[in-house]
């Protein structure tokens, strides 16, 4: 059944498009179509070719891309004229990101035009791989169900005597009951053959039967199978095998009922060539009627004929699709089965689309007439929406207590609309109040009114029209939003909204009140100037106040003072008071661990003097001070802004997007930098100049005595190499397998275990390589390929050179 309702589902998708008429497809329709496309990725060149690959012909086609346009634009659906780049999936790793960039699967388009070709009324009902027809085995035996060869009977004697038979009735009608002799079953129905039975055994070997000391019982073990046929307009026409109590319904979802050209309403089942029920699949569907649903039998044949009259609904009804109409039936009684119209439909006309014997042609029915009209085939009726407009709407905004849409009654005029909105909020503007009116040709105009003349009586009132959007401003709307923004040393600064009569006690308190560091002797305020004197070599830009405060805002010089909007207060920091700053030193010394500066010109020495000392172990040249980077809001902008350069031009260089973005990832990532220090100077020379300052956040790390040089880049095989105090720069390279050939040997450079780097110096061709001590890191980086000169660009370039040559030589000889 499975690989059946699959078959059929794939021939109903598939169906071409050869008779698809555009201007009769709905715009629900289409953007229905244009919505499941785009979820697909298709752009206009696959839409093209998928149409005409199933079936659409030039001439539709080129309808269908305007109608496709339309209706994008009506939607606001940009028009994609290809499908969408594939994303990539990027892992944590950076191998990862480049090697396992992976396309997107292709999209199967086929399924996007399904729903431009109408299906079936009531074909889902026989493909719907949740639905089923199977016959329930586990029902008692029908009453009318008579017995034939294969049945298989049981038969259980109980009471003075005990036994039970299972006996299949045999291809003569008989069943063979041992000692009791044979039994003719062939045609009876259960009771009739269980009355034979009882007779049978009665008379041989349960004479105890007549007493009622001995019962009989017979039922059914199993049942046979029959063969049907089903022939016409079926999906899948052929010969069935189904159980014998399976009715007509159970063999038209065997073979997925009928196909496009079958009808629903005229199915035959035949019987010893005499048409026995005629199926009309509507009835059930509506009404839920299995009239004419019989039991089938053995060589029965079940016809699908093909539809008489079948029209098409469209539009405004709750079941679009292909209906066939029985004799006599009308447009109204289709428009039923189809479950009446939506809620939105425009019911005062129909259009109807119609064949003639040369041609189409187009017409209308009112909804009163749909009752008596008779369908014709390939009748098309398309039901519209109603219009997305009011006959007596008028709407009324701002500064009203009940702002919204209200309804207009005859002569209604415009304070009556405020009325019914509660009047005017307290804030309303009332100089002036705006109605947008469309005029009779749909073109927008304002009428402006004085609000407040138009209250006191002393203005017309003026008659509304539909549609009339009359806007009441506020105050508020009309200005600037009043503020006053504090910050420094304060809980929360930030900006806050002004109030009349704000004070700067109020502000510190809104912003959580002062920190501990706050200086209470020079709050600063600065005031906006509204009418400085430019003509001056100096124009004034701003105001500033200062105020003293005490720590619990009680000054009543500071509670006098009032702020105006868009001041600005400053707490500044007390310039004696400090926070902890910290540092850490980690490795071989004797007490690691966070120390906190005690002066501000703490150095490298101290802090090694306050650990104890270096320890035995230590390797003081591979000494490294890593210093936390703090970055000001202009460092941080200049520091996007360069990302963000180097972003673009790594694309347009061609740069793989995974590398780049992780690349810039771990850039802006990155908090920290090393600091190239010389420990063993700075302890022979505290205080000097290499002795650095401590700035908080610092670590100072003093490694273990190492032990190897590490080779990176373009090398031939990247290693960690043991440090030999021998060894020079291209041993440890020989060390890796030696250079690349992409390799740039000038370009070498070695980072040191304390943090410094040091390159490769260059004469002429000679090249000095930096020395290596342990702990030490070679990078070989790639060589830049230059691109080669083109014969014609070689052949350009020395004519040039020839012209300019003889010119000279010309203008020498001139001389």
């Amino acid at each position: 059944m499975l690989i059946i309702f699959s078959l059929s589902s794939t021939a109903q998708i598939s169906d071409d498009l050869n008779n698809i008429r555009v201007e009769e497809l709905t715009d629900d329709q289409m953007r229905s179509f244009i919505i499941s496309a785009d979820r697909k990725g298709m752009g206009d060149e696959a839409i093209e070719q998928m149409a005409l690959s199933q079936g659409m012909s030039p001439v539709e086609l080129v309808k269908f891309k305007n109608r496709i346009k339309s209706v994008r634009s009506s939607i606001g659906a940009v028009n994609n004229k290809a499908p969408k780049t594939p994303e990539y999936s990027r892992n944590s790793k950076v191998e990862d990101s480049i090697i396992g960039l992976e396309q997107a699967p292709v999209n199967d388009y086929t399924s996007v035009f399904a729903g431009l070709k109408m299906k079936n009324f009531g074909f889902e009902v026989f493909n719907n791989p949740r639905s089923t027809f199977q016959p329930n085995l586990r029902l008692p035996t029908p009453l009318n169900y008579r017995l034939a060869a294969d049945d298989e009977l049981l038969i259980d004697v109980s009471g003075y005597s005990e036994a039970n038979y299972r006996l299949k009735v045999s291809p003569e009608g008989i069943i063979r009951i041992p000692v009791a002799g044979p039994v003719s079953v062939n045609g009876l129905t259960l009771d009739q053959a269980k009355k034979q039975i009882i007779a049978k055994l009665s008379n041989t070997i349960y004479s105890n039967i007549k007493t009622g000391r001995t019962r009989v019982d017979v039922n059914l073990a199993s049942i046979r199978s029959i063969q049907v046929t089903i022939i016409g307009e079926a999906t899948f026409p052929g010969t069935y095998t189904l159980p014998s109590v399976a009715s007509a319904y159970n063999a038209l979802y065997a073979c997925a009922g009928p196909n496009s050209n079958g009808s629903f309403r005229d199915i035959q089942i035949i019987r010893n060539n005499k048409v026995v029920a005629v199926i009309d699949v509507y009835q059930y569907l509506l009404l839920g009627n299995k009239k004419n649903d019989i039991r089938l039998v053995d060589q029965d044949v079940i016809k699908i004929n093909t539809y008489a009259v079948r029209i098409e609904l469209k539009g405004e009804v709750k079941k679009p699709g292909l209906y066939d109409v029985a004799k006599g039936e009308t447009v109204g009684q289709i428009i039923r089965y189809a479950g009446g119209f939506t809620d939105n439909a425009y019911t005062a006309r129909v259009q109807v689309f119609k064949n003639t014997d040369k041609e189409r042609k187009v017409t209308t029915a009112s909804n009163a007439n749909l009752e008596s009209i008779v369908p014709e085939k390939g009748d098309t009726y398309i039901i519209g929406k109603i219009l997305n407009r009011f006959s007596n709407r008028i709407s009324i905004s701002g500064a009203v207590y009940r702002p919204g849409e209200y309804e207009m009654r005859e002569g209604m005029t415009l304070t009556q609309l405020i009325t019914e909105a509660d009047g005017i909020r307290e804030d309303a503007y009332m100089s002036r109040a705006n109605i947008h009116r469309l005029k009779d040709d749909l073109s927008p105009e304002i009428i402006a009114f004085d609000l407040d003349k138009l209250l006191k009586g002393e203005e017309q009132d003026i008659t509304l029209r539909k549609e009339d959007r009359v806007v009441i401003f506020s105050k508020f709307d009309l200005k600037e939003g009043y503020f006053v923004s504090i910050e420094g040393e304060v809980a929360r600064p930030g900006i806050f909204l002004y109030e009349e009569g704000m004070t700067v006690q109020d502000v510190i308190l809104m912003s959580g009140g002062l920190r501990e560091a706050a200086l209470l002797q020079r709050i600063e305020i600065s005031r906006r100037i509204k009418s400085s004197d430019t003509s001056a070599s100096n124009p004034k830009t701003a105001i500033i106040f200062q105020q003293d405060i005490s720590p619990d805002l009680r000054d009543t010089a500071l509670a006098r003072f009032v702020l105006t909007p868009f001041d600005e207060i400053s707490v500044r920091p007390a310039p004696g008071y400090f926070v902890q700053k910290n540092v850490v030193i980690e490795g071989e010394v004797l007490f690691t661990g966070k120390y906190t500066l005690e002066v501000k010109k703490e150095r490298i020495s101290d802090l090694v003097k306050r650990a104890g000392g270096l320890t035995s172990e230590a390797y003081v040249k591979g000494a490294v001070l890593v210093r936390t980077k703090n970055l000001s809001k202009t460092e941080r902008s200049n520091n996007e802004q360069g990302l963000s350069n180097l972003q673009k031009q790594n694309y347009q260089a061609g740069s793989p997007p995974a590398l780049l973005e992780y690349e810039i990832a771990r850039a802006s990532q990155k908090k920290s930098e090393n600091v190239g220090i010389d420990l063993e100077r700075i302890l022979q020379n505290p205080q000097s100049e290499f002795d650095m300052l401590l700035n908080d956040g610092d670590t100072l790390r003093v490694p273990k005595q190492l032990q190897t040089v590490r080779v990176n880049g373009e090398v031939l095989y990247p290693a960690l190499v043991r440090y030999t105090e021998k060894y020079k720069f291209r041993d440890y390279i020989i060390g890796a397998g030696g250079f690349s050939e992409r390799s740039s040997k000038k370009r070498s450079y070695v980072v040191y275990a304390n943090g410094t780097v040091k390159g490769t110096k260059s004469f002429l061709f000679i090249k000095s390589y930096p020395r290596l001590t342990p702990g030490a890191e070679i990078y070989v980086p790639v060589r830049r390929e230059r691109e080669r000169l083109r014969p014609g660009e070689a052949i350009s370039i020395g004519a040039t050179l020839t012209t300019m040559v003889a010119i000279l030589l010309n203008a020498l000889n001139n001389k």
